[in-house]
């Protein structure tokens, strides 16, 4: 065999293993960063950015901090009412939502349940008249 058919020989094997990866990649739909209800929230992004422009307008950005596996929420006024977005980026099916209504500005949740690691909160609630919202990453 001489040089030409070898140089043929590794352009078709290249070419076969680039469109193997292609579709392997394209077969295995495991993005769990990607939302199924893109659409939707994309209708509603007026209210959310509403909801985050109280938060900058009236100060009202609530201090989270996680001590003793307790995450604890203080809020700037009483009482609230709304609900807590547990998003874990790594694994998608660990998200939750979880309701909450406080009468006095400070929130407190055991986190024992949680799997350690990196999460993404979203805070969604409201106080007297106004809706707000707000996210932050936790380590757990």
């Amino acid at each position: 065999m001489n040089w030409g058919y070898k140089i043929f020989l590794s352009l078709g094997l290249f070419m076969l293993c680039i469109v193997g990866a292609g579709i392997y990649m394209v077969s295995r739909d495991t993005d769990t960063l990607e939302d199924t209800d893109y659409y939707e929230q994309g209708l509603h992004y007026d209210d959310v950015y509403t909801k985050r422009s109280n938060v900058v307008a009236h100060e009202a950005k609530p201090i989270i901090t996680v001590e003793n596996d307790t995450l604890y929420i203080q809020f700037v006024d009483a009482p609230n009412q709304g609900k807590l977005i547990f998003k874990r980026p790594s694994d998608g099916t660990q998200d939750m939502e979880l309701p909450f209504q406080t009468m006095t500005s400070k929130f407190q949740l055991p986190v024992t349940t949680l799997k350690k690691g990196r999460w993404h909160l979203e805070i969604v609630w409201k106080n007297a008249e106004l809706d707000f919202s707000t996210d932050q990453q936790l380590n757990l």
